[in-house]
């Protein structure tokens, strides 16, 4: 019997993946933090801890992936899938001590069980006369996919509970997951391997930043938002004005740099217009102007990591594995650090908002990715 040829998803199916998964992640994941903090309690100290941890186990997962010929595509995508519902179902049903136990471990093993296979099958779909544009469709994607998402977590969180809030976040990633297991039915297997000289000095740094700055996205901003306001609905709200970011003037300048091919401008140019925004967010005197500059932050924030991802993918197309491999190992290696580093500042009461800073200090470091067409 012939053997079927393997078929890699398509840009579209991947993408409406990758839609679901955003939803259910920002309907659920805008939440967590609040729950920590406000229903268990937890300290701010001690949930940057869980998100270290949990960066920690991204890293142990991610390296053994790379010890692998090759990794099933399909089979570790639905893993993380199930993975992130497993979170969900933890949040609901499991609070206190077995929560902090599986949270590290099981949102920590979604991260790179999920995006490795579905980066560099994403990513292989492009070429150099639309890699940036079609990049940049991951941003509008997921802009599309968050802008209603948290208010509509807020509505449910405050009329039924958390607990219904995340069974559904878990439900939309199990279905999530069924759509995987059609659309991604015989998916190339993927080739993982770790290599940072491959990527240059500076362009190692850069992810190395990116991944900072996630480690203080994660935790510090619901933080942030939650001395601002209390109520859920109104949490919601503002994190979904949050979402409001800039998946079209991404696209726009996405296809300019497919044009021009020189990726560097546009790394500059995000971090140069995101580190004032960084600065206002962490010193905003009121929720208005902490609403305000965060939503702009969150519109130029992702513009440098789209780009320094195209500029990579230029170089190294025949080497997509290794770069999605390496990538996402010094993500998680830099969020973990700077949760670390989160978790000192607020043992020292340095003041939640006044940690975004760290993002402003982080940003030029994006700009060091290699200067190549």
């Amino acid at each position: 019997m012939r053997r079927m040829p393997h078929r890699t998803p398509g840009y579209r199916e991947l993408l409406v993946l990758l839609g679901i998964l955003v939803f259910a992640a920002s309907l659920t994941g805008s939440f967590w933090v609040v729950f920590l903090y406000s229903v268990l309690p937890l300290a701010p100290a001690e949930i940057a801890a869980l998100f270290g941890a949990g960066a920690l186990v991204a890293v142990v997962v991610a390296t053994g992936m790379s010890r692998a010929a090759t990794v099933p595509s399909r089979t570790a995508m639905i893993a993380g899938l199930l993975s992130l519902a497993g979170t969900n179902l933890a949040f609901a049903f499991l609070p206190g001590p077995p929560l902090f136990a599986l949270f590290p471990i099981l949102w920590g093993a979604y991260i790179p069980l999920f995006f490795l296979p579905w980066n560099v099958l994403f990513t292989s779909e492009t070429r150099a006369h639309d890699r940036g544009a079609k990049l940049a469709g991951i941003l509008l994607v997921s802009s599309l996919a968050t802008v209603g998402a948290p208010f509509l977590g807020g509505v449910i969180a405050d009329a039924w509970g958390f607990p219904a809030l995340f069974v559904l976040g878990a439900s939309l990633l199990g279905f999530d997951a069924v759509l995987a297991r059609t659309v991604a039915k015989g998916a190339t297997p993927v080739r993982l391997r770790w290599n940072p000289s491959a990527l240059g000095r500076g362009t190692t740094v850069a992810y190395a930043a990116q991944g900072g700055i996630d480690g203080v996205l994660w935790t510090a901003i619901p933080l942030a938002t939650f001395s601002f306001v209390q109520e859920k609905v109104e949490l919601g709200l503002v994190f979904s004005l949050f979402a409001l970011t800039g998946g079209v003037v991404a696209m726009y300048l996405g296809r300019w740099s497919d044009r021009i091919r020189h990726r560097w401008r546009f790394i500059a140019l995000g971090t140069t217009f995101a580190i004032p925004l960084a600065v206002a967010v962490a010193l905003a005197p009121n929720l208005a102007g902490f609403t305000t500059a965060n939503g702009a932050l969150s519109a130029t924030l992702a513009i440098a990591p789209t780009f320094v991802n195209a500029a990579v993918v230029d170089r190294l197309e025949g080497e997509i594995g290794p770069v999605m491999l390496t990538r996402e190992v010094l993500l998680n290696v830099s969020r973990g650090a700077t949760s670390v580093a989160l978790l000192c500042m607020f043992l020292l009461h340095v003041p939640v908002q006044l940690a975004v800073l760290m993002i402003a200090v982080l940003l030029p470091l994006e700009a060091l990715a290699e200067r190549r067409r």
